[in-house]
């Protein structure tokens, strides 16, 4: 199917992208359990989900969440820790077929780090959303200055494997929660953030945690990093080493400073761009690394002005259609990939998106007063059978 075609397509299945479309699920009291999903995905769509946001966190916030119930108490922002909050989105998650890709930020008191895990798991146990861990590195290990985190420390080698150790006999393990996790090649999925920045024996700490537990490691090495050509991705010099230790690449979104046009919309050349990279990283990887899987990723929107101005990154934003339309480059490789393409064999069914709630950096896809329900059906449209 051409490009175009299938585009005009997804936007006829979802409706108009620029305005809340009426009798949609989303609109209405959330959908319980019993309700069968709208429509399958062709992949597994793993959204972030943000575990650290309180009543304190929406004077830095970029968008604004929408509940839709008279009852809640923050109608312009929530708790993270409340339980109303996220079996609302669990029963949304469900409905729709997504998972979690949920940030844990260690064992350390801090908000958004293991407590908030249990309260989660304990607090609705009876949902079905899967989860995968986003490793919080950037909280729990410690970084040099110029933001690099060696395992040659045994401080960060020793807890990256006790951590993975504890992951797996509290959680991954345990007959009361293993079943919430996702899995790959019958392991729990890990995603350590930013692993792309993790230096010296790394491969060492990884072999040392996996004699501790069965894991599926996901590297951040996809980059948007070009040649002149516009096509080969422009990789690091010592890439077999950094994919040595992993069992797939992926990102933390689609988000670089350094590629955002002037007008701030993610345009054509934008799309193009990612377009570009996701295929060469998927041949790079089936040629040279057949047995490291690409895990797409994708987003729609940034905008962290308010919680990181001196930063002065540049905003990212996109309409109805040009979110479609970066959706649809990933599902056409998912597509490709499923239809038998050597040149994709790489491509895991699973998509990473950024994010469901991350309010502070302007990516959510729920429903906001900024962008409405546009993201989301964007990312239905796009995934839907």
């Amino acid at each position: 199917m051409r490009r175009r075609e299938f585009v005009a397509r997804a936007l006829g299945a979802v409706g108009s992208l620029g305005r809340p479309t009426t009798g949609l699920a989303d609109r209405d009291p959330p959908p319980g359990r019993e309700h069968p999903s709208p429509g399958t995905l062709v992949a597994t769509l793993a959204l972030h989900y943000m575990t650290w946001l309180d009543e304190a966190s929406w004077s830095f916030a970029s968008t604004w969440p929408v509940l839709r119930n008279p009852a809640y108490s923050l109608p312009r922002g929530y708790d993270s820790a409340d339980p109303f909050v996220f079996r609302r989105h669990n029963a949304l998650a469900e409905h729709h077929g997504f998972a979690w890709l949920w940030s844990w930020w260690g064992r350390r008191a801090t908000r958004g780090g293991d407590s908030m895990l249990v309260r989660y798991l304990e607090g609705d146990p009876e949902a079905t959303v899967p989860l995968v861990l986003l490793y919080e590195a950037t909280g729990i290990l410690d970084a040099d200055p110029r933001g690099f985190y060696s395992f040659d420390d045994p401080v960060n080698a020793g807890r990256f494997v006790d951590d993975i150790a504890y992951l797996d006999r509290t959680y991954w393990r345990n007959p009361r929660y293993a079943h919430r996790f996702l899995r790959v090649d019958g392991r729990p999925v890990v995603f350590p953030w930013v692993s792309r920045n993790f230096t010296g024996a790394w491969p060492s700490a990884v072999a040392d945690a996996r004699a501790r537990a069965p894991f599926y490691l996901v590297g951040s090495e996809f980059v948007l990093d070009l040649d002149e050509d516009g096509r080969t991705p422009r990789v690091r010099a010592d890439l077999p080493r950094a994919l040595s230790p992993l069992d797939a690449v992926s990102a933390y979104g689609l988000y670089d400073a350094r590629y955002v046009p002037k007008t701030g919309r993610l345009e054509r050349d934008y799309a193009a761009r990612v377009a570009s990279a996701l295929r060469g990283w998927a041949e790079l990887l089936s040629e040279t690394a057949p047995g490291v899987r690409l895990i797409p990723p994708l987003q729609f929107a940034f905008d962290d002005r308010y919680v990181r101005p001196e930063a002065a990154n540049p905003l990212l934003v996109a309409s109805g259609t040009e979110a479609l339309a970066v959706a649809s480059e990933a599902r056409l490789l998912l597509d490709d990939a499923a239809a038998g393409d050597p040149r994709y064999a790489s491509v895991l069914p699973l998509v990473f998106v950024v994010s469901w709630n991350e309010h502070l950096e302007g990516s959510a896809i729920e429903w906001t007063d900024e962008h409405s329900y546009t993201y989301l059906l964007a990312a239905l449209g796009a995934f839907r059978r």
